[in-house]
């Protein structure tokens, strides 16, 4: 009896799991901001369960907060709000960090990819210039 719970525990919190990393992902993509923003392409992805914004400047953890689809860009104490269409999906994304604050529309899937193999190859401490 024991072993049936423990496996019951084990299948569950996987399911949890699952559907935390599930609503992170309708948030993942490129998002292009307009030319003269201090950054013109974020990546947005999910990395070991924690959702990451990336650019050419750096990366840095958007932690939930308590109101739906707005994000608090951790290094550097902004938010990130993302925008749905009428279907539900995730259009935009609004970022405010200081007098930071800049919106972008969401991409298609096959230019972030690419987008995102590119970011792999930076190693820098900074998302936004400071």
């Amino acid at each position: 009896m024991k072993q049936l719970f423990f496996a019951c525990m084990i299948v569950m919190s996987s399911l949890v799991s699952q559907a935390q990393t599930d609503s992170l992902s309708d948030y993942t993509g490129k998002y292009k901001f307009p030319d003269g923003s201090p950054v013109t392409e974020i990546g947005v992805v999910v990395e070991n369960g924690i959702l990451t914004a990336t650019s050419v400047m750096g990366n840095t953890e958007l932690r939930k907060t308590d109101n739906k689809d707005v994000f608090e860009i951790v290094a550097y104490g902004g938010t990130a709000t993302f925008k749905r269409a009428e279907d539900g999906k995730v259009k935009m994304m609004r970022v405010q960090v200081q007098d930071v604050d800049m919106e972008g529309t969401k991409q298609d899937a096959a230019v972030f990819l690419q987008f995102h193999d590119e970011l792999k190859d930076y190693n820098i401490c900074y998302f936004f210039r400071q």
